[in-house]
């Protein structure tokens, strides 16, 4: 039995606003690859790299998608379906959207794949393959088996259309999920719950060392969204990963920076890089969204703290928010100005109400959703009515702010990375 495990390419909407996606391998797929039983032939597709052979011979596909990319992945699902190809979909959107999704396919599975995944294999050998698989509780992380990133070792080329230094070099490590905040905008609490789980560390250390091992390169990306999520656990991690000899970057909370401790074990540990969700510039905005964790009168404490310690930050920020006004576009170019010399990439988003979100619901009892092709919720189009400003100025807007960063954040991204 062979099964294609497919990650849909994005198809750009009606936008000639600069996308300054960062592409790199995901680990999804890998991670239910370690669960596939043995006896089945395991082949990962990323269709940013490469195209898809409809007619290569397979027994099963399974798709994952993003809102902004589920249109072509109903796209492949008609291609396989058209041939008699079973096709079963996962992921955010799928989670979210389950019953729109199994339109377009054979089976829908919703929340985390490692328990689900061996049984639809399983009813797909028996041809009994269900139409809807749901976890019943969220993945015990101390089960967690390692995935097979060297599905991923065929890219090499054409590795370079990932943006480095995200190579698939085999070096992608996961070490928790879910978060306890509840943001309006973000989907993760949907998908992996409202608490922190976390596999035990010396795991994660064994991990490391594998990947080191095998890719050759000292470099690891910590692929979780947020890696400070328990101060004892990340204190317990930080000091293991010290004896490794290994440099490494992940996203974490802005929380990190206001804490001198965890700062010297980060540079102690090797970390170089830091991911924070900044958001925006106005408190205001951050409180209607419920971003509890940040507190814009403390961000140029925070950013001169990591400043000192020679840290480097990738930066997200959105613009849109509720009280935002037509000042937010020169005010965010203003103050990014002034930290160029600690942000490596500032990646801006309009933003958008992804569904499964408090935000979409919100949106959708105020009557302020405009737009419900899923592929403009990509986070570069308007797809509601903004609270202080017209649809076309925040698009403008944000067009604008792009352009005035792109070379900027192009120059930054170069210089750090052939450092």
């Amino acid at each position: 039995m062979k099964v294609k495990l497919i990650y849909p390419r994005v198809i750009k909407g009606d936008t000639d606003v600069y996308l300054p996606y960062l592409w790199f391998p995901l680990i999804t797929f890998p991670i239910l690859a370690a669960y596939t039983p043995p006896d089945v032939e395991v082949e990962i597709i990323d269709e940013v790299i490469e195209d898809i052979d409809f007619d290569d011979p397979v027994d099963l596909v399974g798709l994952t998608a993003m809102t902004y990319s589920v249109h072509r992945a109903y796209e492949i699902a008609g291609e396989y379906r058209k041939r008699g190809v079973k096709v079963v979909m996962g992921g955010f959107h799928a989670t979210a959207q389950p019953a729109e999704v199994k339109e377009y396919v054979d089976a829908v599975v919703t929340g985390e794949g490692e328990e689900t995944w061996p049984r639809v294999i399983e009813d797909f050998k028996k041809g009994a393959l269900k139409p809807y698989y749901a976890s019943e509780t969220y993945f015990d992380m101390a089960r967690y088996k390692t995935p097979r990133l060297e599905l991923l070792s065929r890219y090499c080329p054409p590795y370079e259309k990932y943006t480095p230094p995200f190579y698939p070099t085999l070096n992608i490590v996961e070490m928790s999920r879910g978060c306890p905040f509840e943001c309006d905008f973000c989907a993760v609490t949907n998908f992996h719950g409202k608490k922190y789980r976390f596999r035990p560390v010396a795991d994660v250390l064994n991990e490391i060392r594998y990947r080191k091992l095998q890719s050759r390169q000292r470099h690891i990306s910590i692929n979780d969204d947020n890696v400070f999520g328990s101060k004892t656990y990340f204190r317990e991690l930080l000091q293991g990963l010290k004896k490794l000899n290994i440099t490494w970057g992940a996203q974490m909370s802005i929380n990190v920076a206001k804490d001198p401790e965890m700062l010297d074990l980060l540079v102690d540990s090797g970390c170089q890089s830091i991911g924070f969700g900044l958001e925006t510039l106005s408190q205001q905005s951050l409180d209607s969204v419920h971003k509890v964790t940040n507190k814009v009168a403390e961000y140029d404490e925070i950013f001169q703290r990591v400043r000192n310690y020679k840290l480097r930050i990738f930066l997200g920020m959105m613009v849109g928010l509720d009280y935002d006004d037509e000042s937010i576009f020169e005010k965010t170019l203003a103050w990014l100005k002034t930290q160029l010399d600690v942000v490596i990439f500032a990646n801006i988003h309009i933003i958008t109400p992804f569904p499964g979100t408090a935000l979409h619901q919100r949106l959708m009892k105020e009557n302020r959703l405009i737009d419900f092709d899923w592929k403009n919720y990509d986070t570069r189009h308007v797809v509601f009515k903004p609270r202080l400003m017209s649809e076309e100025t925040l698009y403008q807007g944000f067009k604008w702010l792009l352009d005035n960063m792109r070379e900027v954040n192009l120059e930054n991204w170069k210089q750090w990375y052939i450092k």
